[in-house]
């Protein structure tokens, strides 16, 4: 009941906010032809409404800092590199996975393990789904539309299908609404592997001199059979000609995930409007912001359920049995509520010496819902959080900020979050040099399910203290030899991790870590080079296990076909030293620590053809192709196989008008 009347509430406020943007248009009907954007992407189109040509020039952004930062983004239409469409692979170069599209992962790149959800047993699937903070806005002369679409392997049997569709337009120059259906479904090569997810989202943005809204609706569902890996009675991974014979541990198991979000964000602007002078010489007037004041509400509706059967082979495969011992149907719930109300002093264009000052307060509301002794009960949590920051955001000399977030009373009352960054561009001749710092300085109060959880075959009830990290990073970034190098630094008390029986502990010692990065391209009239080298070193293996040196490298040949087809030819390496990768339990979707299997010195290459004719691209693709050839295990996670090599294609078609 609690899920469905705030489902309403924040439906009606969410079509109201549209109602009164509607309301507060100008000039509806489309860009006029005088019309100007600020834009990071011009794209040319023919079209032609009424005799006239309107070019296509599309703006794009992201939210951050609830709401008060609006940080320009890039619109992908480019060749390079467009058959990497996997999530995991776009977050990270190394990843431990169930080795199949959709599947839980968790990126052996320390420093990339902080996900989008906040809902615990989510993370392991997070980058499979579409939250507020991944949203990205658009503002457009044109319609704008992508329609995106890959297959694999036999299209009934082992198949891998993905087919998504974005929609993006405008209704005037300031209000935009946009739509996305974003599916896959990936059968996969071994027994009882098949995972699908989907996600739909509505969302739209209106931006005018006094008024900024931002509102968003985001349905994601995962649904996934879990096998539970292969026995240990299996041979060899190249043993046998067909991987349906290997035997799997589960074939009854399945997991379902499903999250709801709805999330609006307003801000009311107080300002003065002054006479500048355009690019082309005419006098127009500009609206200069003075002061914000910006209210964001968020619903977040959570569900997990795992279900399995009482057959006596899938019984041994767990440790414990508490409720059910002849069959398993877990649900598990996490519902967020959260109202954020703030102020914001902004830096002035028109004055030397000024930054931007914020100051904000909010409240979250937690309904949790667990089995305990065979009934479904329910908790409840909340919080209220104040805090501010101060940044330059627009410097051309240097930009910077600092921000603290402190949670005065409920369940994470203590719990305190600083962090603080420089950026500063270093013109060395004709290269564009950048140098950025940042740190954070947390203690965080545990997750609410590390500390009491309860289903059919675990159970546990901590009492853990609150976490202390210090995180420094730093980067060099050079434009003109197109390298970054990188290094990472953490100091974690209290740390929390799962250990060998996938249970949370408290780690007694600090855990430090270490990681250096370097990402360098090399590219010429035919030749593309990109490579991305990471080594980390982490001091507590007793907690924590990481590859120590991990890598990606593609090259390319590139050449343009009868002047119209650009074409590019290459193969992706991916690397990592062997290491005793967390190991994954399906039950909760979670990895915990182990040190029986170790995995990695394996090279995963995959050889492409990137095909791009105006605006539609094309990849080919055969994923694995050393699977064949080379001795040795082709891991994803200990005891899941990566897939063999498999063949796989896929076409997008982008629409300006």
């Amino acid at each position: 009941m609690f899920q469905k009347i705030q489902l309403t509430i924040w439906i009606l406020l969410g079509t109201v906010s549209v109602l009164f943007a509607q309301g507060e248009l100008r000039n509806f009907g489309g860009f006029n032809a005088e019309s100007t954007l600020p834009t990071n992407d011009s794209l040319e189109v023919d079209q032609h409404e009424h005799g006239e040509h309107i070019p296509s020039f599309i703006r794009s952004w992201e939210l951050k800092n609830y709401g008060a930062l609006m940080e320009e983004t890039e619109v992908d239409t480019a060749l390079n590199f467009f058959h990497l469409y996997n999530p995991i692979y776009q977050n990270s170069i190394s990843n431990t996975f169930t080795g199949n599209l959709g599947g839980a992962y968790q990126s052996n790149h320390f420093f990339k393990r902080k996900g989008d959800s906040d809902f615990y047993f989510y993370r392991a699937f997070d980058v499979y789904s579409k939250f507020p903070e991944d949203i990205r806005y658009f503002n457009t002369t044109t319609p704008y539309t992508l329609l995106d679409y890959s297959q694999s392997e036999n299209k009934n049997i082992q198949n891998e299908t993905r087919f998504n569709v974005f929609h993006s337009q405008n209704i005037n120059r300031d209000f935009n609404f946009a739509f996305l259906y974003d599916q896959s479904k990936a059968t996969g090569q071994y027994e009882y592997q098949e995972n699908k997810y989907h996600t739909i989202g509505f969302y739209s943005s209106y931006e005018s001199n006094n008024w900024v809204s931002h509102f968003n609706l985001l349905f994601n569902r995962i649904r996934n059979m879990e096998n539970g890996g292969l026995t240990d009675e299996n041979p060899g991974l190249n043993e046998y000609s067909e991987t349906d014979i290997y035997i799997v541990n589960l074939d009854e198991a399945n997991t379902s995930l499903n999250n709801n979000t709805i999330f609006w964000n307003t801000e009311y602007r107080l300002g003065k409007t002054i006479e500048v002078e355009d690019s082309l010489g005419n006098i127009v007037d500009e609206f200069i912001p003075r002061t914000g004041f910006f209210y964001e509400v968020e619903y977040s509706g959570n569900k997990k359920i795992y279900t399995d059967t009482d057959q006596a082979s899938n019984r041994q495969f767990y440790r414990n049995t508490y409720i059910d011992s002849l069959a398993t149907n877990d649900t598990i719930g996490f519902n967020r509520l959260t109202n954020i109300f703030q102020l914001r002093f902004y830096e002035a264009p028109d004055r030397k010496y000024t930054f931007t000052k914020r100051a904000f307060i909010g409240h979250d509301l937690i309904r949790i819902k667990m089995p305990v002794d065979t009934l479904l009960q329910k908790f409840k949590h909340s919080n209220t959080f104040a805090g501010g920051g101060i940044s330059r955001d627009e410097g051309v000399f240097w930009k910077w900020g600092a921000e603290g977030k402190f949670y005065l009373t409920g369940y994470r009352s203590g719990q305190t979050e600083l962090s603080a960054f420089i950026y500063k561009p270093i013109r060395i001749g004709k290269d564009t040099t950048s140098l950025k710092i940042s740190g954070e300085l947390n203690t965080i109060v545990p997750d609410y399910f590390e500390q009491r959880f309860s289903s059919n075959h675990y159970a546990w009830n901590n009492r853990f203290d609150n976490l202390n990290e210090m995180i420094v990073n730093a980067e060099i970034h050079s434009q003109k030899y197109k390298l970054t190098l990188g290094a990472n630094y953490a100091l974690i008390g209290n740390y929390i991790y799962n250990d060998a029986e996938a249970l949370p502990r408290q780690g007694s010692s600090e855990l430090l870590v270490l990681a250096a990065y370097l990402n360098k391209t090399i590219e010429s009239k035919h030749w593309l080079l990109r490579g991305q080298f990471l080594w980390q070193k982490a001091n507590q293996e007793q907690y924590l296990h990481l590859p120590d040196f991990s890598t990606y490298v593609s090259l390319n040949y590139k050449t343009i076909i009868s002047k119209v087809l650009y074409t590019q030819i290459g193969a992706d390496l991916r690397y990592n030293t062997e290491f005793y990768a967390d190991a994954y339990d399906p039950a909760t979707g979670r990895y915990y620590w182990q040190n029986q299997d170790k995995i990695g010195n394996f090279p995963f290459v995959d050889a492409h053809i990137n095909l791009k004719l105006k605006r539609t691209r094309v990849f080919f693709q055969w994923l694995n192709a050393a699977s064949g050839f080379l001795d040795g295990g082709f891991w994803a996670a200990p005891d899941y196989p990566l897939y063999r090599r498999t063949f796989r294609l896929g076409v997008a078609w982008t629409f300006y008008d």
